[in-house]
């Protein structure tokens, strides 16, 4: 029999539902070649006689190993007339390009053909494996995009070369074949905060964030800060004190056993931990302890000490030793609100100090306590989370970021409903929903006037006079947006503070369970433009370098258990990091003489306090000598001994006035003072409001940060006074129990915090068009410039490049452009991700030919299919024939559907199992199977939610040519 031979004929074509459509642009490039059909583990029927195809490819037959046990010898599918006689066709081996082919003959028994048999066993030449098609491009007619134009050739039947008439059109894209989406599949408005005044943003956003309710406008806190906290509360370790963090208030209050309870007494210390020599004076209990034992009081207080205290007061020491455990570092999101990073499987995340780690449940933990074993075996403290930078070249999050929820995107720790309030715009609210299950229609809106003192309450008093109120409309789904109406509900363009599904204010008023509601607000300002959803996760990072004056006491006490050799040992390690590079600092000792007399208490000079021994400037990465700034500040460290009185008020006036006026002088800056003492005000004014007051006054008036460290027997008052008045909270302590070095060093590392990073994260995929992303660097004068891409850190000069080009996880800026933005004070950097397009159904057709030589004519036999279809989406497949092209009309018969459930459908192959492959013959029935031009039809149904569609990896058609009388 002479080989038959196969061709396509016209273009890949999207159709309407007539069949007769529009020419569409695919998202695929096709190199399609005529392959050994491994990929889809195909195995095709002997087909050469009139009537049903044999076995399905797979099934039953007497093939050798050329045919893969299924060579269309078993029984068929079909019918057949008993005692009618077909040839058949079987490979039984291929060595060294030569065939071992046995023709036979089968005969129909029972209404099934019986297995080929009585024939002759012959060799001959392998038949070439196919041939390449070509594939081009060309504009559409319409000018958008492109159509694929397919020169479509069929080849033999690889898995039964013996059979001179089987052909299969092998069709393998390269990417496979996605329909191109079209316009955002996100509908709804909101605003912009940058048309916001400053002062409405930072009343709407605190960062660095500790809980939800400081990310409001529809934003969320990733990675909270941790405040003073001995460890980060997202970690766990010993417990916390309440008053360290406002989550940790909550969680303290909610759960006391997570917690240690503050001391309170007149005592240098808390007399349940070990410590200095206590004063007997200081409480009745402590006398009772040092008339037993003197040492306790004239020495060191002792574990032996803590545990007499205890016999002699037994109530004082009670449920001191609370432990942070991984139930209290749960409630962080429960009852906070924040999300914390985890990275299972350590006890914690290497990005948060906390307890000890085990080297084994991380390669860069491993690494950091082969460096640092005491991160290991005694604590994971903030030093040995700055070697995650600095030892493992990996990044960790910012600490305390608001990031905005985007399009799409739900929290799955929340299964039920999560409201939040967007930026409100020119006439509409975006009200929004974060949970995994719908909210429905009639949700409360309500609104006050600004300034109410309802703002950010989860309870507001709902007989405020100002407040006002209407319903939403609509239904909001998991991770979408709709527009309230805001004339409709009285917002109006005035100031107001926004709360969406405040508590019930009667029975009859609409109220729904939700997951949180500390971040159900927004502030409404004027009538500010509406732009679509952003799919940004980074919309705009300042760069502000960190500048610290440190104010460091070299007071007489400071030699008590070698606390200056400790702590300005800290100091030195703090300069030295490489992580600390970037950072500008300034140093003084106080009470001295240098660099200029009267910064001591003596002349009480304020301005003798305010000039630095060392002027301020920026460390670099390099070691000193080679850093300069470095060098300066270990030399007048190594210089200075403790020697001196306690002038706390001229010491941090000094300071803060050196600050503001820096900070003044430099607003694309943050400037702190560090302000570390280990006394108690004695000289140059002792009240504590008017030395906390020069803090509070560079902050409120220039925005000056001021950190206090109390070293041990410091004021703790005093010195908590001045943080919360200097803007940051709480004071860090450093105790001489333990190692005192290492907690000064985690405060100072604390303190610098995050500055910004030359790497971005990404949203997770599908929620951002990766191939839609733009970043730009905007400078304080001139114009904004748009940082080209490139493809890889290899191909760096200057730009920004994906961490995986297929998969993108991360942006990062190349070396150059790197150094560049960070070189930038007060510049900013935007990052913007395209949203994903919405996809409609699209069907897709083409016309194949079968030719078979004379005395023979076509029958269509088998249809594999390769596939990846996301969520509900689906593909249906359709075929319809004629016997000439121009005669292709009418409905298509539906051939099979592709789908990931109820059952998995996604991939059919030649090799079966069963109804796999799909059996064309039978689908199309007669005479249809028969006739010469099939129509072949690719539908491709999107996602219910629009967001994604599927992919057609390949597919295959057989046909064979059977004899014509």
């Amino acid at each position: 029999m002479a080989r038959a031979s196969g061709r396509s004929t016209g273009t890949l074509e999207k159709n309407g539902s007539s069949g007769a459509g529009s020419r569409v642009a695919l998202r695929s490039t096709f190199a399609l070649v005529m392959l050994v059909l491994a990929p889809l583990g195909v195995v095709f029927a002997a087909c050469s006689a009139e009537g049903p195809l044999g076995a399905r490819p797979g099934e039953g037959g007497s093939g050798g190993s050329g045919g893969g046990g299924g060579t269309g010898a078993g029984t068929s599918t079909g019918p057949c007339v008993d005692g009618q006689v077909r040839e058949c066709h079987v490979t039984i081996g291929e060595q060294n390009g030569i065939l071992t082919c046995l023709d036979g003959t089968q005969t129909c028994v029972e209404g099934t053909w019986a297995p080929c048999a009585d024939g002759t066993i012959s060799s001959r030449i392998a038949p070439p494996k196919g041939k390449i098609r070509e594939t081009s491009a060309r504009p559409d007619d319409d000018g958008q995009g492109g159509i694929i134009i397919l020169s479509h050739v069929s080849g033999p039947c690889v898995n039964n070369p013996c059979d001179p008439s089987c052909q299969v059109f092998d069709e393998q894209p390269d990417a496979g074949l996605t329909p191109e989406a079209g316009g955002s599949v996100y509908n709804w408005q909101n605003g912009d905060l940058s048309d916001f005044p400053n002062g409405l943003v930072n009343k709407g956003l605190k960062e660095p964030c500790a809980q939800a309710s400081d990310c409001q406008f529809n934003m969320q806190c990733e990675s909270p800060t941790s405040n003073t906290c001995s460890h980060h509360k997202c970690s766990v370790g010993e417990g916390l004190y309440p008053e360290c963090d406002p989550c940790v208030k909550t969680i303290c209050t909610a759960d006391p056993t997570c917690c240690l309870i503050p001391y309170s007494g007149t005592c240098a210390h808390d007399p349940c931990v070990t410590g200095v020599g206590l004063k007997k004076t200081c409480s009745t209990c402590v006398n009772t302890v040092c008339t037993a034992n003197p040492t306790c009081c004239t020495g060191t207080w002792t574990q032996a000490c803590v545990d007499a205290f205890a016999t002699a007061c037994p109530k004082s020491c009670a449920g001191v030793q609370g432990s942070w455990t991984p139930s209290c570092v749960d409630k962080v999101y429960s009852l906070c609100g924040a999300d914390c990073k985890t990275d299972p499987p350590c006890a914690h995340d290497k990005c948060y100090s906390g307890a000890a780690l085990n080297a084994a449940c991380d390669a860069c933990v491993a690494t950091i306590c082969q460096a640092s074993p005491s991160c290991c075996t005694t604590k994971w403290d903030n030093l040995c989370v700055d070697k995650v930078k600095t030892l493992c070249n990996e990044s960790c999050p910012v600490k305390g970021a608001c990031t905005p929820w985007l399009p799409g995107e739900t929290d799955p720790k929340c299964p039920g409903i999560d409201l939040s309030v967007g930026v409100p715009c020119n006439g509409v609210v975006p009200v929004c929903n974060h949970g995994q299950t719908q909210a429905p229609a009639g949700i409360r809106l309500v609104h006050f006037p600004a300034n109410s003192q309802q703002y950010p309450k989860c309870a507001p008093d709902q007989t405020h006079a100002g407040m006002m109120e209407c319903l939403t409309q609509q239904p909001i789904p998991p991770g979408q947006c709709i527009n309230v109406d805001a004339n409709a509900c009285g917002i109006g363009n005035g100031n107001r503070e926004i709360m969406i599904n405040p508590p019930k204010k009667t029975a009859a008023n609409p109220y729904v369970t939700e997951c949180f509601c500390e971040n159900n607000w927004s502030l409404a300002s004027g009538g500010n433009a509406c732009e679509p959803p952003d799919c940004s996760s980074v919309t705009s990072r300042t760069i502000r370098p960190v500048n610290m004056f440190v104010q460091f006491d070299r007071s007489g006490s400071m030699t008590t258990n070698d606390r200056w050799g400790k702590t300005t040992g800290a100091l030195k390690a703090f300069f030295s990091d490489p992580a600390s590079a970037g950072i500008g600092v300034a140093l003084r000792f106080w009470e001295h003489y240098k660099p200029v007399t009267g910064c001591d208490d003596t002349n009480c000079s304020i301005d003798a306090c305010a000039v630095p021994l060392v002027p301020l400037a920026k460390l670099t990465t390099a070691s000193a000598p080679t850093d300069t700034q470095e060098q300066k500040l270990l030399n007048e460290i190594n210089n200075t001994l403790p020697a001196a009185d306690t002038p706390l008020l001229p010491a941090l006036a000094g300071a803060e006035k050196w600050a503001k006026a820096y900070q003044q002088a430099n607003p694309n800056q943050q400037t702190v003072v560090v302000f570390v003492t280990d006394g108690y005000p004695n000289s140059c004014g002792t009240d504590s409001n008017t030395i906390a007051g020069y803090a509070e006054d560079a902050f409120v008036n220039a925005g000056v940060l001021t950190y206090a460290i109390g070293i041990q027997d410091a004021n703790v008052a005093l010195m908590n006074l001045i943080a919360q008045k200097g803007g940051t909270a709480n004071a860090f302590f450093v105790t001489d129990q333990g190692d005192a070095q290492q907690q000064m060093l985690s405060a100072l590392l604390e303190i610098k915090g995050d500055v910004v990073a030359c790497e971005f994260d990404l949203p997770n995929a599908g929620l951002f068009d990766p191939t839609d992303a733009t970043v730009t660097f905007m400078p304080t004068s001139g114009n904004a410039v748009a940082f080209a891409k490139v493809a890889s850190q290899a191909a760096c000069g200057n730009g920004w490049y994906y961490d995986n080009a297929q998969n993108p996880t991360k942006i990062f800026l190349c070396p150059n452009t790197c150094q560049t933005v960070l070189n930038s004070a007060g510049a900013t950097i935007d990052v913007e991700l395209g949203c994903p397009g919405a996809y409609t159904a699209q069907t897709f057709t083409h016309v194949y030919q079968a030719t078979c030589p004379t005395g023979t004519k076509v029958q269509w036999g088998y249809l594999a299919y390769d596939s990846v279809t996301p969520g509900d989406s689906n593909l249906l497949f359709a075929a319809r024939t004629a016997d000439t092209a121009a005669a292709l009309s009418g409905a298509f018969t539906t051939l099979a559907t592709a789908k990931s459930s109820p059952v998995d459908t996604q991939l059919c192959t030649m090799a079966g199992p069963s109804p796999c492959p799909v059996d064309v013959y039978t689908k199309l029935g007669l005479p249809g199977a028969r006739q010469s031009f099939l129509e072949f039809s690719v539908t491709f149904n999107p996602t219910a939610n629009k967001g994604a569609a599927p992919t057609l990896n390949g597919w295959e058609i057989t046909y064979s040519c059977v004899d014509s009388e």
